[in-house]
C-alpha cells in the first residue's frame, strides 16, 4: 500500500509539485517578495531546462518502456498503475525534474537538510490536497523527496530503475547550473 501511495502521490505534474514544495518551504522560512521572485525564477528555469534536456535525451537514446519490454517477453497481461506516457523510457523526465527542483532548493537555501510535509493532487479522492484530511508525506531533505520521486516512477510502472537514477543525477546537474544564474539582490 505505501508503494502504491508513493507512486500515485508523485504522479502529478513535476512543475506543480516542486513549485508547491517551494511555496511550503518559502512560507516556513518567511521569504520576502524579492527572495520569492528569485527562488521561483531559478526553480522554473531549471524545470524548463530539465524538460528540454529530457526531450533531447529521450529522442537520442530511444529506449523502450517497461510495458513494451514486459509484453515482448510474453507477459501480455501486465499493466502499469496508470497509462504509460507516449514517449521513451530513458532518461526519466520526472526524475530529471525532481533532481533539478531539489538541487535549486538546496542551493537557494544553502542546505539540503530542510524538513517539510506535502500533499498531492493525484491521490484517490478523500486524500488529496483539496480534501479535509489530505495524506501528507514528510521529508527530511530535498534530496530525499527527489529520490522518492524518482523511485515512484519505477513503482508506477513507467520506467526502469536506471532511467530514474540517471534522470535524477542529470536533474541535479541542471539545477546546480540554474542556481548560479541569478545572484541575490543586495
Amino acid at each position: 500500500p505505501d508503494q502504491t501511495q508513493m507512486a500515485l502521490y508523485w504522479w502529478e505534474s513535476s512543475p506543480l509539485k516542486w513549485s508547491r514544495i517551494a511555496r511550503i518551504v518559502s512560507a516556513n522560512k518567511g521569504l520576502n517578495l524579492w527572495e520569492n521572485a528569485r527562488l521561483f525564477a531559478l526553480l522554473n528555469m531549471a524545470l524548463a531546462d530539465g524538460y528540454i534536456a529530457m526531450a533531447a535525451s529521450k529522442n537520442h537514446y530511444n529506449f523502450w518502456r517497461p510495458v513494451t519490454a514486459i509484453h515482448s517477453s510474453g507477459e501480455t497481461s501486465w499493466t502499469p498503475l496508470q497509462p504509460t506516457p507516449p514517449d521513451q523510457d530513458y532518461p526519466s523526465g520526472h526524475s530529471i525534474e525532481g533532481g533539478a527542483g531539489s538541487e535549486v532548493l538546496k542551493q537557494f537555501f544553502g542546505t539540503d537538510q530542510i524538513s517539510f510535509q506535502d500533499c498531492s493532487v493525484t491521490l484517490p479522492a478523500g486524500s488529496t490536497c483539496a480534501d479535509p484530511t489530505p495524506v501528507l508525506r514528510t521529508y527530511s531533505s530535498f534530496s530525499q523527496a527527489a529520490d522518492e520521486n524518482a523511485y515512484s516512477r519505477v513503482l508506477i510502472g513507467f520506467h526502469f530503475r536506471h532511467a530514474t537514477q540517471e534522470g535524477n543525477a542529470y536533474g541535479h546537474k541542471i539545477g546546480a547550473r540554474a542556481a548560479t544564474l541569478l545572484p541575490p539582490v543586495k
